[in-house]
């Protein structure tokens, strides 16, 4: 029985701990000038699609607005999101209250929740009535290009359904590595499914990050 009980306070002891440590480093709140670089590449054949650079213009109590950076391409994108980094505004898509995507602090294992909300598309008046599943699984050691992290697991569901057509649904399954240290993710895994079949799989990977000193 004390052995057992030994075992059983050990195992407590080691859970506390793996938290604690990927909670330990904490940056401090996002602030202008911060940066992150990814590549995003292709699920199904690891070819590289983009690289891009997201720098934080502007902070508020409610809001990031971000600049975008596309390598190849002249012109940044302007981006918002809330402190969860989920999207509000990308220029095309005006999301309510986000898109879905948000994570919810603190983060801990076994942590869940549910959203709802609505997308419209500015430039063709396609709107979209959203439903989103976030749930934290575990916690993992990644390293990418820009180094190692200690992450929590999320999985991330968000439905899509087309209001003027309701047969007409997407559903976008993210499976994403967020590192507190950094205040974002490290890697972030997405598969786009639409009629029962993956239209689209994509894999974002960190490889730079700054902090405006």
């Amino acid at each position: 029985m004390l052995r057992r009980a030994i075992t059983t306070s050990l195992a407590l002891q080691l859970v506390l701990l793996s938290y604690c440590a990927a909670q330990a480093v904490d940056p401090g709140p996002i602030r202008v000038g911060d940066r992150w670089s990814y590549d995003i590449k292709d699920g199904l054949t690891g070819d590289l699609r983009q690289a891009v650079t997201i720098v934080v213009g502007e902070v508020n109590e409610k809001e990031i607005t971000t600049r975008i950076s596309v390598r190849g391409k002249d012109r940044p994108l302007t981006f918002v999101f809330d402190h969860g980094w989920g999207r509000i505004d990308d220029g095309v898509w005006k999301n309510r209250p986000n898109d879905l995507l948000a994570i919810r602090k603190p983060l801990q294992i076994g942590k869940q929740w549910r959203a709802e909300g609505n997308s419209t598309n500015i430039q063709n008046g396609v709107a979209l009535q959203t439903s989103g599943l976030a749930k934290v699984v575990g916690q993992a050691t990644i390293t990418t290009p820009a180094g190692t992290f200690d992450t929590f697991k999320i999985e991330l569901t968000v439905r899509q359904i087309n209001t003027r057509d309701q047969t007409k649904s997407t559903t976008l399954n993210v499976v994403e590595w967020y590192a507190p240290a950094i205040n974002r993710w490290v890697r972030k895994n997405t598969e786009v499914r639409a009629e029962g079949r993956v239209r689209d799989s994509f894999v974002d990977e960190l490889t730079e990050y700054s902090r405006k000193p």
